[in-house]
């Protein structure tokens, strides 16, 4: 078991780590075109480099969250759920920032981050720790979901006010896969699938920058030069890449017809200069962190590093796909970064301190040798008899 311990968390280290290499190499690609158009004398590494701090950051987060005992976690999620609402709260205070008519970013120290990634941990851990504790007790809606899903439900709606639909629905996403793990009743799952489809409904009425990604989805050619113009760019950036690319800096799009081609629309990117083949190296790479992580969630006995797992595995796995469907043009914009990959440091960083949980996680399934006494204590609080 030890063996197979090393080599799930080794291959979840190298998928990880090759996804973020590549990653920074198409940030510094990407973002080259954009920085020489504005000023000649303007520093073509500028955006790798930061990208390269938040990534030092990141990986003190990964190795923190895979040292420190994620049976802690249990104990101090709604305390986090607790500082994810204050955080989500203050961006609505002169401390937030405003970009393209959104207020997604704070800035505390000289550091821009956004708070919904904050909240997307904070939700998996909160979420995992109550149905784990309460997992006898899923046959009852009012006894173990209700009022979970009410403090789930008060945080999504302060990220749709930034407004952030994309994240919402992706959150909202993870939390019914992470219930469906649990043992959730689909007679208890239904009304809550209709309630959030009722939801967006709602969205689409009042929301006219969401009603109009969506009619432009729908009818793509009469927004070819608006809500639009993004994914059509994209699409054709695809088509030049073809299957082999055009080579690595010679790209077209990112001088300027893709707007921020190295943020969500990297994949385009990636697309036309890389070409089919390499891209699909690329979906490999994602497919093979996911796998790795549900063998994880799979293999672990406590019922809270199981969630937990399935948590940060959905979440990473579902940004991935939502991601790649917008810049093929196969679902409606929906403004989420493309993890490991697209330039921006708090996603970044969330995403590697949840590859330290389940690396954790796989660390104390695959080890069983390597049990403490405490943890012992609390799968025997669980019902899990070692």
């Amino acid at each position: 078991m030890k063996n197979t311990g090393s080599i799930v968390i080794g291959s979840l280290f190298v998928f990880t780590l090759s996804l973020i290499m590549l990653g920074l190499i198409m940030v510094l690609s990407s973002s080259q075109g954009l920085i020489t158009s504005d000023s000649p004398d303007s520093n073509v590494y500028e955006y790798m480099g930061k990208q390269l701090m938040w990534f030092s950051i990141g990986l003190a987060a990964m190795f923190f969250f895979f040292s420190y005992d994620y049976n802690n976690w249990e104990r101090k999620a709604r305390w986090l759920m607790l500082i994810s609402a204050v955080l989500l709260i203050a961006l609505f205070t002169p401390l937030s920032r405003e970009i393209n008519y959104a207020r997604r970013w704070l800035i505390i120290f000289g550091f821009r981050f956004q708070p919904s990634d904050f909240a997307k941990v904070a939700i998996i851990m909160y979420v995992a720790a109550v149905w784990a504790e309460k997992r006898d007790q899923l046959d009852s809606f009012f006894k173990a979901v209700f009022f979970p899903m009410l403090f789930v439900g008060a945080l999504l709606l302060l990220i749709v006010k930034e407004p952030d639909h994309g994240t919402t629905f992706m959150i909202g996403m993870v939390v019914m896969i992470m219930w469906f793990a649990a043992g959730a009743r689909l007679s208890h799952q239904l009304p809550v699938l209709t309630f959030f489809a009722l939801g967006l409904y709602w969205g689409i009425k009042h929301y006219p920058s969401l009603s109009n990604r969506i009619n432009a989805w729908l009818y793509p050619e009469q927004y070819l030069d608006r809500e639009y113009y993004q994914v059509y760019q994209s699409l054709i950036g695809f088509a030049h890449g073809g299957w082999s690319g055009a080579g690595l800096g010679n790209g077209v799009q990112q001088l300027g017809f893709t707007p921020y081609p190295y943020t969500d629309f990297i994949f385009s990117t990636m697309g036309e200069e890389l070409g089919f083949i390499r891209c699909s190296i690329v979906l490999a790479l994602y497919l093979g962190l996911i796998l790795s992580g549900f063998v994880i969630a799979y293999r672990c006995s406590n019922p809270f590093g199981r969630l937990l797992a399935v948590g940060c595995t959905s979440a990473i796995g579902l940004q991935a796909i939502l991601n790649i469907a917008v810049v093929t043009g196969a679902i409606p914009t929906t403004g989420i970064a493309l993890p490991f990959i697209s330039y921006g440091g708090s996603s970044l960083t969330v995403s590697m301190a949840m590859i330290g949980l389940l690396m954790n996680i796989a660390k104390d399934s695959f080890i069983a040798d390597n049990v403490p006494v405490r943890r012992k204590r609390i799968a025997s609080r669980h019902g899990f008899v070692q």
